[in-house]
């Protein structure tokens, strides 16, 4: 039997990946008991077959060939025996065609393990809130369902709004958005944050009726867009490095409460039509939040958490998308910091 830790230690993906593979059914739940000896002092301990390192490997091996996850799944359900792909990458017969899981500069698929490059992109970050706290209130198969649940609720909102998925380094999900043709790839970020922001209250809502409790479940959300490098991982996993993707991460980590955190940069590219549909600004204690101005990073977020390099990182709430019946008030002065 296997921790949830050696699982990943041997497999080498994420948690987040572990639970979207537990929540869609391709790996099975843990058993949950009192912890082996060797495995620390927690009083329950969420435990996978030994089998499961070689059902990753083989999930990890049938997204190389271009399969998606619902394909995978598929495949196990029909046959779960049987594991050979064709080299080729072609799936059995009635398995259907497989779908690639990266895309090229244009937003096209691309094929796993191309050269790395830079490329526009926006880096959208969602990253649970008390994560760890939730970890000690909930058993352990309570909160392996409660992370899926999300991932879950989530992942198709990202990939709707045309989106690709990517590692997300904590509890959480980050998706990939590229220029596209016909389609603002800018908007689509902001579109997918908002729909995911209302999803989130909603799933809130859910476990507080099932748990009988007043906590409030968040996704916080970090959004930038640069010029970034583009590759994929030995998993074929699409990876971005660089700038704008570690700012996004970093602002999904230090906003609050479900809110939704974007750069002046970010927000500077947005067309006329675009930025009028947007509403931003700064929140104010007790008082409506200061619209149509950015503060620096370290003013609206708890300063000691902030990274030195970030502190002067302009930033606002996205509060409101859709149209607006009257003209935007014009910018307010927002107040030098003494």
């Amino acid at each position: 039997m296997l921790t949830s830790k050696e699982v990943l230690e041997r497999t080498g993906i994420s948690r987040a990946t572990l639970h979207n593979y537990i929540a869609t059914g391709l790996v099975q739940r843990p058993d949950v008991m009192p912890p082996h000896e060797q495995d620390g002092a927690a009083p329950r301990i969420g435990y996978f077959p030994d089998s499961t390192v070689e059902r990753i490997e083989e999930i990890q091996r049938l997204k190389r060939s271009g399969w998606s996850i619902a394909r995978i799944a598929q495949h196990f359900a029909e046959a779960p025996a049987s594991g050979a792909v064709p080299e080729s990458g072609v799936a059995p017969a009635g398995a259907g065609a497989p779908v690639p899981v990266t895309r090229s500069a244009a937003g096209m698929p691309a094929a796993p393990g191309a050269s790395p490059s830079i490329r526009h992109v926006v880096t959208l970050a969602s990253t649970l809130q008390d994560a760890p706290r939730l970890w000690t209130r909930l058993p352990a198969i309570e909160y392996f369902e409660l992370v899926g649940e999300v991932w879950a609720e989530l992942d198709p909102i990202f990939r709707r709004h045309g989106g690709t998925a990517g590692r997300h380094p904590d509890e959480g999900l980050v998706s990939y958005f590229f220029p596209q043709p016909a389609a603002s790839y800018l908007w689509n970020a902001l579109a997918a944050a908002d729909e995911a922001r209302t999803a989130m209250r909603a799933l809130s809502r859910r476990w507080q009726m099932r748990k009988a409790w007043d906590f409030e479940l968040h996704m916080n959300i970090g959004i930038d867009e640069g010029r970034d490098w583009v590759g994929s991982a030995g998993n074929a996993e699409l990876r971005v490095l660089g700038d704008a993707a570690d700012r996004a991460l970093q602002l999904s980590r230090l906003c609050r409460d479900g809110a939704i955190l974007a750069t002046r940069g970010f927000v500077g590219k947005l067309t006329a039509a675009e930025g009028d549909r947007l509403t931003f600004g700064v929140p104010r204690d007790g008082a409506p939040p200061l619209l149509f101005t950015f503060a620096r990073l370290q003013d609206i977020a708890a300063a000691e958490m902030v990274p030195p390099r970030l502190a002067e990182l302009a930033v606002a709430h996205v509060l409101e998308l859709g149209p607006r019946d009257e003209a935007p008030p014009a910018p307010q002065a927002q107040q030098p910091t003494q």
